[in-house]
């Protein structure tokens, strides 16, 4: 988990993590030189908790950095990523873990999102392909896997395999996800085990045009690995470029939110703390 200046949601995404079913494991947690009270959080869990490693960096190095700094620390064979602002549900490790032992082609699994807002409150939800040749064709033209969702089989890897992509600031996930397909497959589970943080805050929200322009850069570097998209793919990258370029970046926020199921005027029948609910019960 890769932490940078997440203190109001902090607490509840390490708890998501400890209260998991599934309790062997080591929390590898990342402080990339907060400036607010993330690093005593994290401190605090770490006295309470021996599974948790907590790394703090001198200076701020991002999310691409900060990530492949909390991988290279990791001794398991399976490995899972986190964000710091979202929230596993209990049973994503032992039915994840499961997955890929059961199917040993996969590199990695993720799941199907809620989503919830700043107050913890589901305003949609994300699905995704539970088909790995759906997938595969999917990334050519959206993301097919929400990152911290993701478990790694890093069995299926090499031992020098090169992670994230120094100084990317969003869309880092798209050049990874290629680069796993090179040594076998990746899949979603049907359930939803993530509640996933939709923030305006975000980098990829507040400059949805920079992480559109590194998606496609990805997606370009994967055609020179091999890689080859459907003519339906080519034909729809060619009207996104077009009709982003055009945009400002606030209507891209709005289109996209509508596109993926987001709907910030949550209906009446979801107005409950969910979120709270689940953790409070792990």
């Amino acid at each position: 988990m890769p932490v940078y200046n997440a203190q109001d949601f902090l607490s509840q995404s390490i708890e998501s993590v400890l209260n998991q079913t599934f309790s062997d494991f080591e929390f590898i947690i990342v402080d990339d030189a907060s400036t607010d009270n993330s690093w005593k959080i994290i401190k605090s869990y770490a006295k309470k908790d021996s599974r948790i490693i907590a790394i703090k960096n001198k200076i701020n190095l991002g999310v691409s950095l900060s990530s492949n700094i909390a991988i290279s620390q990791s001794k398991s064979k399976f490995l899972a990523r986190m964000d710091a602002d979202d929230i596993s549900l209990p049973s994503r490790f032992e039915e994840q873990i499961k997955f890929l032992k059961n199917n040993p082609n996969t590199v990695a699994v993720g799941s199907q999102c809620f989503v919830i807002n700043e107050n913890n409150q589901i305003i949609g939800n994300k699905n995704f392909p539970t088909n790995f040749k759906q997938l595969a064709k999917m990334i050519f033209w959206a993301i097919p896997m929400q990152q911290p969702s993701m478990m790694v089989n890093l069995s299926k890897l090499p031992k020098d395999f090169v992670w994230y992509t120094p100084n990317q600031s969003s869309a880092e996930e798209v050049n990874l996800m290629f680069r796993f397909m090179l040594y076998g497959k990746i899949n979603n589970l049907p359930d939803y085990l993530l509640f996933y943080r939709h923030l305006d805050t975000s980098l990829s929200h507040k400059n949805p045009k920079n992480t559109f322009y590194l998606t496609i850069k990805s997606r370009l570097t994967a055609i020179k690995l091999g890689f080859r998209p459907t003519f339906f793919a080519v034909i729809l990258n060619i009207c996104q470029i077009i009709v982003i370029s055009l945009m400002p970046n606030y209507l891209i926020n709005q289109i996209w939110s509508l596109l993926r199921g987001i709907n910030k005027s949550t209906s009446p029948k979801l107005q409950y703390n969910l979120v709270n609910e689940v953790v409070s019960q792990a």
